[in-house]
């Protein structure tokens, strides 16, 4: 993995393992960022419970004295202060703009149109395509069926998904909601997007 930075924060970070356990409390933490992998924290020594997990879990952090990295996978909970981060750390580069949007647009699949809008909420990702979240009432929800996929990000929320059925044919994955979205998201809650590849500005 290539280093990209270290980021200071200023907010209370803890690790927490399976169980709950805490292996790592600090305010002083640093946001490891990477070019090909997600963001991690390092912990200064001293707030490192260094008996609670294998030695393996943590590694010297170059370019930091007295820090040490602690894997994504050894960790069950990150808080940030009393709120959890679903998955992995945030990164301080990655932003999300839920706007309102006027724009026309519409979801169409094996000749079916699945949602139409002129009121869409326009997301805007770093790294990611423009993607429209529809109210319930501009989609056929009548097409759509839940899906046993659900997916988590750290910056929206944890999402459910749904196939089409479209003239008895089944279509997987082409849809998802945020029903929970993280606390700083709250604008697309309860709204539908589309898989890239279906969704066209009229």
């Amino acid at each position: 993995m290539a280093q990209l930075s270290l980021e200071p924060v200023t907010w209370r970070v803890r690790a927490l393992a399976a169980g709950g356990r805490t292996v790592a409390d600090s305010r002083a933490a640093l946001l490891v960022l990477y070019d090909d992998a997600p963001p991690a924290y390092a912990f200064p020594e001293s707030d490192i419970e260094r008996s609670a997990l294998p030695d393996a879990a943590w590694l010297p952090l170059p370019g930091a004295a007295g820090y040490a990295l602690l894997d994504n996978g050894h960790v069950e909970t990150w808080l940030e202060e009393d709120e959890p981060v679903l998955g992995h750390p945030r990164s301080l580069y990655h932003r999300i703009d839920a706007i309102a949007s006027s724009r026309h647009v519409r979801v169409t699949l094996a000749g079916e149109t699945l949602a139409e809008s002129t009121r869409p909420m326009a997301v805007f990702e770093t790294g990611e395509p423009t993607r429209f979240y529809f109210a319930p009432a501009d989609v056929r929800l009548d097409l759509l069926e839940p899906s046993a996929t659900v997916t988590t990000s750290p910056y929206m929320g944890s999402a459910v998904w749904f196939w089409a059925r479209i003239d008895g044919e089944l279509h997987p994955d082409v849809a998802w909601t945020y029903r929970f979205t993280i606390p700083q998201l709250p604008r697309i809650a309860g709204l539908l997007a589309f898989r890239d590849d279906l969704v066209y500005e009229l």
